[in-house]
């Protein structure tokens, strides 16, 4: 049964990373390429070498560097995230090489559309793609494992991550005049909407609430919470330093729904009851991550 379920859970990680990976190759091949916006990162790279030197093909830059990325992710990452790293790398370039095939079939010219969207909806698409792809564990290569990298061992987060390192790339295509300076400003925007989007779609799943609720009908909140809820709760002895009493609270993590439905419930039982909530970016555990 567990064996199942973890079948499961890896299937479901795999197809979801392939999602994320044509998002983000879509985005690159539809509206980033045509238009000669060095967003950084080794896409960022090909788009320079590409303008560097004559009729070279970005996928080219993007499968070198990713290999040489993928090992250095192999030694501090470990062998899981190698293989899903391994496999992001390698699909990035394929569909890109398969959406820049449909771009032509379909004759598309996405340098006529107005820049302000070129740098939204490539922002929007391509940070939802990584966001997916790092949320399951991958990733599509490139300076994104860097990021994950800098996430785990510094806790930066990968919106800061992704700024300073695609910040310097960009800058090196202005500097190289692959962009003028119409598009290096629209590069900028492209990276700070995409990391923002990304970060929200990383963390969109953890979107609980911690509970914090003092009560003198704490045993009958808590039954509630354990039985009509079916989550843990957590007894903290408290000392209130006004009234120098000893109390016990109550510490919960629950789902938005479930916390607006239990805030109705706690003031039905005790008007007097003081609590708080507060957002969890991350929750693991029985009832979230696992059954």
């Amino acid at each position: 049964m567990e064996r199942k379920k973890d079948f499961k859970k890896k299937l479901k990680e795999w197809v979801n990373i392939i999602l994320g990976v044509a998002l983000a190759s879509f985005s690159f091949s539809f509206f980033l390429n045509p238009n000669d916006i060095v967003i950084g990162g080794v896409s960022g790279v090909g788009i320079l070498l590409k303008n560097l030197i004559s009729g070279y093909d970005p996928a080219i830059t993007i499968l070198i560097l990713n290999a040489l990325l993928l090992i250095l992710g192999l030694i501090l990452l470990g062998k899981d995230f190698f293989l899903k790293t391994a496999f992001g790398s390698l699909l990035f370039p394929l569909f890109i090489g398969f959406f820049d095939f449909i771009y032509e079939i379909l004759k598309a010219d996405t340098t006529t559309l107005d820049m302000v969207l070129i740098a939204l909806f490539a922002a929007l698409i391509m940070g939802v793609g990584l966001g997916i792809v790092v949320r399951n564990g991958g990733t599509t290569g490139g300076t994104e494992v860097l990021q994950k990298i800098f996430f785990r061992f510094f806790h930066i987060p990968f919106s800061v991550s992704l700024f300073i390192l695609d910040g310097l790339i960009i800058s090196i295509g202005l500097i190289l005049k692959v962009m003028d300076l119409q598009t290096f400003l629209y590069a900028i925007v492209f990276t700070y909407l995409s990391g923002v989007v990304m970060d929200t779609v990383i963390f969109a799943g953890f979107n609980k609430r911690a509970v914090c609720i003092v009560s003198d009908k704490h045993e009958e909140i808590k039954e509630i919470i354990l039985k009509n809820f079916e989550r843990g709760v957590t007894g903290i002895r408290v000392i209130g330093e006004y009234s120098r009493q000893e109390k016990k609270m109550l510490l919960c993590v629950l789902s938005s729904q479930e916390y607006f439905k239990l805030r109705t419930i706690v003031e039905s039982i005790d008007r007097n009851a003081f609590f708080f909530a507060v957002r969890a970016s991350e929750v693991r555990g029985e009832g979230f991550t696992y059954e």
